[in-house]
């Protein structure tokens, strides 16, 4: 019997699971930098990579990663949308959008737990309705943080909600229909 001796386990999977963190958060990383253009308002793509990693990566290493793009922002490394020229670290993630930041931990997180509980419905309608929930959950924190900056009147919803949504919903359409087609693949 020729077992892969434990040790030699563990060493690979902890490189493996190294390796999805950092690869991961690079992903997120140039998804940050992608602006979407001729659009109103300045877009990243970050919003498919983040429902692309709880889809793909489940609600634990999906927000894992997300954590990890976090810790290097926080600790100064220009990782968000914008840095440079605007300041990375603490000042950023306590700035505006610093709300979104903390939603897409949880955007992750609900996404993969969605999509790895329910079974008896089509795959595409739980994709959706992981990823719909998901947007919700980021938006959540994203606009309470916001409302400290612009107020919690209807500005917030002009500012902060309204001109995102088409983008956001394309977005969504984009990260259900690839993890569709990888997950059908691999039922075939």
């Amino acid at each position: 019997m020729n077992a892969v001796p434990i040790q030699q386990r563990s060493i690979y999977f902890t490189t493996r699971e190294a390796l999805i963190l950092l690869l991961g958060s690079i992903l997120l990383t140039v998804s940050a930098k992608i602006v979407v253009p001729f659009y109103p308002v300045p877009m990243s793509t970050q919003t498919v990579i983040v429902l692309g990693l709880g889809l793909f990566l489940g609600p634990i290493r999906g927000s894992l990663v997300v954590f990890v793009y976090l810790l290097e922002g926080i600790f100064g490394l220009p990782v968000f949308a914008g840095t440079p020229p605007a300041p990375a670290g603490l000042a950023y993630v306590f700035g505006p959008t610093g709300g979104f930041l903390a939603g897409f931990l949880l955007a992750a997180a609900v996404t993969g737990w969605i999509v790895r509980r329910i079974d008896g419905i089509p795959l595409v309608l739980t994709t959706a309705l992981a990823v719909v929930a998901g947007s919700v959950v980021l938006y959540i924190p994203g606009l309470i943080w916001l409302g400290n900056f612009v107020g919690y009147e209807k500005r917030l919803l002009e500012v902060g909600l309204y001109p995102f949504i088409l983008g956001d919903a394309v977005k969504a359409a984009i990260a259900i229909t690839l993890y569709v087609i990888v997950r059908g693949r691999r039922s075939i």
